[in-house]
């Protein structure tokens, strides 16, 4: 099996994760504590892609103010499209992420990391790859 294959078989998996997370926000339960005793906040941003699912070309983009909530984002479940994607805000801590996730691969991108805390530039490299793979981490965590 290809990895073509692989992600058409378990697309719907991740379609469900995007809309459990929606849910969760919807219903103000966005807080979730992880195995290590800490605690991340998460909320759907500014955007929520839809896709028909017999037909891919068909999409509904919404975005600005808060998608999540609209009549639109409803509308497109009740038609049978499933979340492809998402703006996602998470909060650990004291640091805050940004950045969309796709249903398909649960691939992230545009990722916005927190500050970074470091002065010295050779350790801001470091510290950038350490922000980067905590939001992966957390991100699977929740999955």
């Amino acid at each position: 099996m290809d990895l073509f294959d692989k992600i058409e078989r378990t697309r719907h998996l991740g379609e469900l994760f995007l809309l459990w997370l929606w849910y969760k926000s919807a219903t103000n339960d966005t807080v979730f504590y992880l195995s290590d005793e800490s605690v991340l906040a998460l909320a759907i941003g500014d955007q929520i892609v839809f896709e028909a699912r017999l037909a891919q070309t068909e999409k509904t983009v919404l975005s600005g103010g808060a998608p999540a909530e609209s009549r639109e984002a409803f509308e497109a479940l009740k038609q049978g499209k499933a979340v492809s994607a998402a703006k996602i805000a998470m909060t650990r801590d004291e640091k805050a992420w940004q950045f969309t996730l796709q249903s398909a691969t649960l691939s992230i991108s545009g990722l916005k990391i927190p500050a970074l805390m470091t002065k010295a530039d050779d350790e801001k490299i470091f510290e950038r790859q350490a922000l980067i793979e905590e939001a992966d981490s957390l991100v699977r965590g929740l999955y």
